[in-house]
């Protein structure tokens, strides 16, 4: 999410008491952070009957159905939200509304475009506090540090956008006869938008602004989990000016995602999807793309490797790993998750591991997690790798559970591919050490994995740390960084199985526009007598 030295400066600002040596850039906010996923600075809900019904946006209309569908909060289990699905009939005039209404919104100067998204950037800041921030807390257990960290991301995407809309260049390419050919890059019409849960505001707004910026109108499919945040969102997109045929937001009803997912791809005035999220939801959308012939936008799981070379500042990069893999309790598709390192320094990491440990662990001894589905898939994971050899290193206990959705932060030694988690994803807080040979075998390790979103290098000499990056097999590398980095000038996207094609800035411009190639010359008689 934000680069890591903006990350360090928002967690120190929000929670006391900063880091006390240099060692420590981010881990001084760590025990507060798993501290306010229990007891966050947004006021809680009182009473069962503050459920909120979320209705439907479509067609400049707020639409209920029949029969909503409970949300219950993952802690309390009491019902917190009610979204209603739409329809075929719904998703039709949806669909039907946006085509209409994207041809006045292309042909808006890119001017106009530019300083509604820049509002829409305003209000989301205006109205965080009284509206977003509790909108999160109704629905999640999000630590209320993410959400600062979350609203601030979002509001650089929609700045980013903003700047892309008069930014966006063709070519004047030189032809063989001389004549004038002009390349245009336009907007594809109607596109599918559909975000995930765990940066709700981040990801909800890169799903729809670089797409509008470009002159296209969204379908969004909301996330269920978060109804009434992506409701408020997008209530904040049309006060900003988006006209409301223009960005539409649906819901799908349990039970009928695959059969309305395929019905909004399959329909001939959608012309392009985009998706983030899970590697199996995404493998799907992508065949359904294929099957109807629509480009996608893929940006799917991650299993980030860092690679810690001889000559590292070892207790530096522990400080950055762990933090990398704790982070919001290890729910980002960027979280470190695989540490590579060589053998002939193994030990002494593991020790500046067992020193953060030591240190750090003591609040940490609980860490919230989205749904019971997470902590029990990790938990199994764990207790797979310590059944076949792998060891908690010293300090890390798994505690009895105390409830359904949370888990203690591991940190496994001696992980190797016989293990499922050398393998698997864990999108919680976790991190195994694996042992290499020598730097070929970092680099194999690294790349052994149907994955490829993010990673890190560590070492003090630069031209070998950019040698490994270059051969690792990720959408990004940071060298001497956490791989929990991402910036809306930068492109976004994965390698194998984390997907294809990349959000953010420019490369997003080339994302959401085509190419059309206009020439031009002065006509003249053709030899007809030729042809026969």
């Amino acid at each position: 999410m934000l680069p890591t030295r903006a990350l360090a400066r928002s967690l120190t600002a929000t929670r006391s008491p900063v880091a006390k040596t240099s060692l420590r850039p981010c881990l001084s906010g760590l025990a507060s952070l798993a501290r306010s996923n229990f007891h966050t600075s947004i006021p809680p809900r009182n009473a069962a009957s503050e459920a909120t019904a979320v209705p439907l946006l479509i067609n400049g209309r707020e639409i209920k159905t029949g029969h909503p569908f409970d949300l219950k909060h993952p802690r309390t289990g009491e019902v917190v939200s009610q979204f209603h699905g739409a329809s075929e009939q719904d998703l039709n005039d949806a669909v039907s509304s946006a085509k209409i209404a994207f041809r006045s919104w292309a042909a808006l100067p890119a001017g106009k475009r530019r300083d509604i998204l820049y509002k829409a950037a305003n209000l989301i800041e205006e109205r965080y506090e009284s509206v977003l921030a509790p909108a999160y807390a109704k629905d999640t257990n999000v630590a209320s540090i993410v959400f600062g960290t979350d609203k601030a991301y979002g509001v650089e995407h929609l700045k980013s956008a903003a700047a892309l809309t008069t930014e966006l260049k063709g070519e004047i390419p030189p032809t063989m006869d001389g004549s004038l050919a002009l390349v245009t890059r336009e907007p594809y019409g109607v596109i599918l938008a559909i975000s995930p849960f765990n940066f709700g505001i981040t990801l909800g707004v890169r799903a729809f602004c670089y797409a509008l910026a470009c002159g296209n109108a969204v379908i969004w499919k909301a996330n269920q989990q978060i109804p009434t945040l992506h409701y408020e969102l997008c209530k904040i997109m049309h006060d900003a000016g988006v006209p409301k045929e223009v960005l539409q937001m649906v819901q799908f009803a349990p039970g009928t995602e695959p059969e309305r997912t395929e019905q909004l791809i399959a329909h001939p005035d959608i012309k392009l999807v985009n998706f983030t999220g899970s590697i199996g939801v995404g493998s799907s959308i992508g065949a359904l793309a294929g099957k109807y012939i629509k480009p996608a936008l893929l940006e799917l799981g991650g299993n980030a490797p860092a690679v810690i070379l001889e000559d590292a500042d070892l207790a530096m990069a522990a400080n950055n790993i762990v933090f990398g893999g704790m982070l919001h309790s290890g729910h980002i598709c960027m979280s470190t998750a695989r540490i590579v390192v060589l053998e002939s320094v193994a030990d002494q990491f593991v020790s500046e591991l067992e020193k953060i440990v030591a240190a750090e662990f003591k609040g940490l001894d609980r860490m919230r997690m989205a749904n019971k589905a997470g902590v029990d898939k990790l938990h199994s994971l764990v207790a797979d790798a310590t059944s076949k050899g792998a060891n908690l290193i010293k300090g890390v206990a798994i505690t009895p559970k105390d409830d359904e959705i949370s888990h203690a932060p591991v940190i496994l030694d001696r992980v190797d591919s016989s293990q499922d988690i050398y393998h698997q994803e864990t999108f919680g807080p976790s991190l195994v050490v694996i042992r290499a040979k020598d730097v070929e075998d970092a680099i194999r390790i690294a790349n052994d994995s149907d994955v490829g979103l993010s990673a890190s290098v560590w070492g003090k000499d630069y031209k070998q740390c950019l040698d490994v990056a270059k051969r690792i097999e990720s959408g990004a590398v940071h060298i001497n960084s956490m791989t929990v980095h991402d910036e809306p000038n930068l492109p976004h996207g994965g390698m194998k199985n984390s997907g294809f094609g990349r959000f953010n800035g420019q490369a997003a411009g080339m994302q959401f526009t085509q190419t059309k190639c206009i020439t031009m010359r002065e006509p003249h008689m053709l030899p007809i007598a030729y042809i026969k």
